[in-house]
């Protein structure tokens, strides 16, 4: 739990205000069970007398990103496909690790952990796996026996479109054994619990997408691989060869690495629709 130090405490009640779950009693110095832990009372306490459960504390600088800064940022993000043949530092990768503490979370927990593969022939493991999951699943689609079943329960699905795209995904086996990785020198893989219930999947995409900016601040170019997610969802055995914990699955996975080709424009997209109640 937090700890107040009660003789530096001034009093001025903002940590009691901006307690989103009314745990602080400020005349004990108490923090209730009811605490969860979101860290506001730390982070508003201008005496610094609010300690956190974990770590220290640091002083914020002043943000110095102005909104332009981020539009051009956001605007300059690309899925990274093209990849040099340049390893990632460990070091690196564990600055976009360590920087997560940071994100926000749909549940309020932290239930996520992130595993960094980083070593050739498990890149390239991952990446067989995914992609016979993908052939698979395109030939259970077009197959005669099949294909009339699903045009009946998911009409939108064009079956023209997805034996050209196996076409495609062949001819390209043939000169990319990397098709789902894309030769990138590093996968992170954000998982947690499997539940009905919980936000874990939700929790996993706001920490990746959140990695991806940061990376780009690095010079690093990401995608995230949405097939992989799907491989580690049917099966059981890939994540046991992945030593995920029991009971984890991936729910996002982001390949990582520095980019071959640098883009200059700002392409032009539709911004969704807008509704107001």
């Amino acid at each position: 739990m937090p700890k107040i130090k009660l003789e530096n405490c001034t009093r001025c009640m903002k940590c009691v205000i901006d307690c989103p779950s009314d745990s602080i009693d400020i005349k004990t110095g108490n923090i209730a069970s009811t605490c969860i832990h979101c860290g506001h009372c730390v982070a508003i306490c201008p005496e610094s007398t609010i300690f956190p459960d974990t770590g220290s504390i640091h002083q914020l600088k002043s943000v110095t990103i102005s909104p332009d800064d981020f539009k051009n940022l956001s605007a300059g993000l690309r899925s990274c496909r093209n990849y040099q043949k340049k390893e990632v530092p460990v070091d690196v990768l564990m600055a976009l690790v360590e920087n997560s503490k940071h994100y926000p979370s749909a549940s309020n927990k932290r239930p996520l952990g992130i595993t960094i593969v980083n070593t050739p022939g498990n890149i390239q493991k991952l990446n067989d796996y995914t992609y016979k999951l993908l052939t698979k699943t395109l030939n259970l689609a077009i197959s005669p026996l099949l294909s009339p079943f699903i045009r009946a329960f998911v009409p939108s699905i064009n079956i023209s479109e997805l034996k050209q795209y196996k076409k495609r995904l062949l001819k390209n086996e043939k000169t990319n054994r990397s098709f789902i990785c894309h030769n990138a020198p590093a996968v992170l893989l954000f998982h947690g619990p499997v539940s009905k219930y919980s936000m874990e999947e939700a929790d996993a995409n706001i920490w990746a997408t959140y990695t991806s900016l940061y990376a780009k601040t690095m010079g690093l170019g990401t995608c995230f691989i949405g097939f992989i997610v799907k491989a580690f969802e049917q099966n059981k055995k890939l994540r046991q060869e992945f030593n995920l914990p029991e009971n984890h699955t991936v729910h996002a996975a982001l390949t990582i690495g520095y980019p071959k080709v640098g883009y200059t424009n700002e392409t032009s997209r539709e911004k969704p629709e807008v509704f107001f109640m």
